[in-house]
């Protein structure tokens, strides 16, 4: 799988409005981006503190689902979730005490990628869900380029 990934360049926007406060993430890293059948896999790290690291994927799959997991091996955190656009879906974070069954209502989303010159967006309005309750309401707007 990775003789057909490429490298490139990702820049990650993340807003988050949660409990009254909104923060905002920034994240330029190098990445890989691999195809596999239809299926587009965009795999990068995230830094985090005491020089950390999570490994973040991004999934694009043939049917415009988009699943994006992060381990962070350094906080025991790992965490999966599907965007549909405009559905509900299942996903789950895993800690040290058990697995925290999440739901995401995806608002909007957006993916554009392009062969020539190889780049592209992925767009994501979407709310966090626990138990029935929206926990967050969050900007990803993750851009590549080879």
């Amino acid at each position: 799988m990775e003789n057909n990934s490429l490298d490139v360049n990702v820049e990650l926007n993340m807003e988050v409005s949660q409990a009254g406060e909104l923060t905002h993430t920034r994240i330029s890293e190098l990445g890989k981006l691999t195809r596999v059948g239809n299926s587009t896999y965009l795999r990068f790290n995230e830094k985090l503190e005491n020089n950390d690291r999570a490994k973040i994927m991004v999934k694009v799959a043939d049917n415009g689902e988009i699943h994006l997991k992060r381990v962070a091996e350094a906080t025991n955190l790992a965490s999966l979730l599907y965007f549909t656009d405009q559905e509900h879906n299942s996903g789950h974070l895993q800690t040290e005490y058990g697995i925290m069954p999440l739901q995401t209502f995806t608002r909007n989303s957006q993916v554009e990628i392009l062969d020539r010159p190889l780049s592209g967006k992925i767009n994501i309005d979407y709310d966090l869900i626990y138990d029935n309750n929206i926990v967050g309401n969050y900007k990803f707007r993750l851009i590549f380029k080879a």
